[in-house]
């Protein structure tokens, strides 16, 4: 088991249980230090831009933290087209509300044009998020 840090999507539980089974298990929300989320890019699959986060000093990024198995992470790296290049694989620190840190794998692409996402998928980003209960504020200023 590996620890998966979500800040898009994957942060809805249904959508994990689509994608991974019952092949991981919910640690609770972090954040992290030195990066922005932003919808950028375009997906074919979701019809707009999709979430991603860029390096950006003072700025804070929250998701909700996973334990994941080699299954999870391999379904994970064909959704997240780690074979194709959109996505890559990295390994960051993050902290939970405690300050505990762990170290994850997250998904993240080089930094493309700023875009509006599909209501379905915004719709998505923003349950996943309220399911957890991220900080409100960070969901009505970053997600919505």
């Amino acid at each position: 088991m590996r620890y998966y840090f979500a800040y898009g999507s994957n942060m809805s539980t249904k959508q994990m249980r689509k994608r991974c089974k019952d092949n991981f298990e919910i640690v609770g929300i972090a954040y992290i230090e030195g990066y922005r989320f932003v919808y950028d890019g375009y997906s074919k699959t979701w019809k707009g831009a999709v979430a991603n986060i860029v390096p950006s000093e003072g700025d804070r990024v929250w998701g909700v933290l996973y334990k994941i198995g080699q299954d999870c992470e391999e379904t994970l790296d064909k959704f997240e087209g780690v074979k194709r290049g959109i996505y890559s694989k990295r390994y960051l620190k993050v902290k939970d509300e405690k300050g505990k840190e762990y170290e994850a794998l997250v998904y993240m692409r080089e930094p493309q044009p700023v875009g509006e996402p599909s209501e379905d998928y915004r719709k998505t980003v923003v349950e996943g998020s309220e399911e957890h209960k991220l900080p409100k504020d960070y969901i009505d200023r970053f997600l919505k």
